[in-house]
């Protein structure tokens, strides 16, 4: 697991631990670790696995996606997926020249087509 997602991790959990004002032992208990685990843990030092990650989510009553700090992204539809795909194959088609034309194109798109 890349270092930096352990050290959020780790501060996250003890942020929602301190939030919760339990102790380690307290939120250990509950996920059938050792308080030492969770301490590790707190201080990114440990890859958690999978049945402590859901224990911790789960005792905590937040998704996976809140404990990581995953940004969902809106469901696309299958026909958008489809036509993104298509054109990435496109794209990954073309010759140099076509693709700097493409790129400039693009750039012209976005300029006039701002949200």
């Amino acid at each position: 697991m890349d270092e930096e997602i352990k050290k959020y991790l780790g501060l996250k959990v003890r942020f929602l631990r301190e939030n919760a004002k339990i102790s380690q032992e307290e939120l250990a208990n509950s996920c059938d670790v050792s308080w030492r685990t969770i301490s590790n843990l707190e201080r990114g030092c440990v890859v958690p696995d999978l049945k402590m990650v859901y224990n911790i989510a789960r005792f905590f009553g937040v998704g996976l996606d809140e404990l990581f700090d995953i940004k969902i992204q809106p469901k696309k539809s299958v026909a958008r997926i489809f036509a993104e795909n298509q054109l990435i194959e496109r794209v990954r088609a073309m010759d140099d020249r076509m693709l700097a034309f493409v790129a400039e194109q693009v750039d012209v798109a976005f300029k006039h087509f701002k949200d």
